[in-house]
C-alpha cells in the first residue's frame, strides 16, 4: 500500500513529465519554423528531400508525444484514484506502471535529443 506522500510524489513527477512534454512540442514548433524558412521555392532536390525526412520525423516525433501524454494522462487518474481511496487493488502495480512511464518519456528523450543533434548539424550546413 502506498502512503498519501507517496502518491503526491508520483503525481508531482506527472506535472513534471506534462511540463516536459509541452516543453518539446514548443521545440518542435520552432525546428518546423525552421524548416519553412530553408524550404523555399527553387531549392535543390537534395535540400528538400532532407526538409521533408525532418519534416516526418517531427510529425512522428508528436505521434509518440500524443501516445505518451494519453498514458500518462491515465496514469495520473489511477494516482488520483487511489489517492482517493476509490480504486482498490493497484496499489502494488502502480510504482511498477510509474517506473514503466518514466523509462517512456526517457527513451522518447533519448531519441529526441539525437533528433535534434542532427537537425542542428543540417541548419548549420544550409546557413
Amino acid at each position: 500500500m502506498h502512503t498519501q506522500e507517496q502518491l503526491m510524489e508520483m503525481k508531482s513527477e506527472q506535472d513534471e513529465w506534462q511540463n516536459r512534454i509541452r516543453f518539446y512540442r514548443d521545440e518542435i514548433k520552432q525546428f518546423n519554423q525552421h524548416l519553412g524558412k530553408v524550404a523555399q521555392p527553387g531549392a535543390p532536390r537534395e535540400l528538400m528531400a532532407t526538409v521533408e525526412h525532418f519534416q516526418n520525423q517531427f510529425i512522428r516525433q508528436n505521434e509518440v508525444l500524443d501516445i505518451i501524454r494519453h498514458e500518462f494522462k491515465q496514469h495520473e487518474n489511477l494516482i488520483e484514484a487511489l489517492q482517493e481511496k476509490a480504486v482498490g487493488g493497484l496499489e502494488d502495480g502502480i510504482q511498477k506502471i510509474h517506473t514503466v512511464q518514466r523509462e517512456k518519456l526517457d527513451q522518447f528523450e533519448k531519441i529526441f535529443h539525437e533528433l535534434r543533434g542532427e537537425f542542428n548539424v543540417f541548419l548549420n550546413q544550409v546557413n
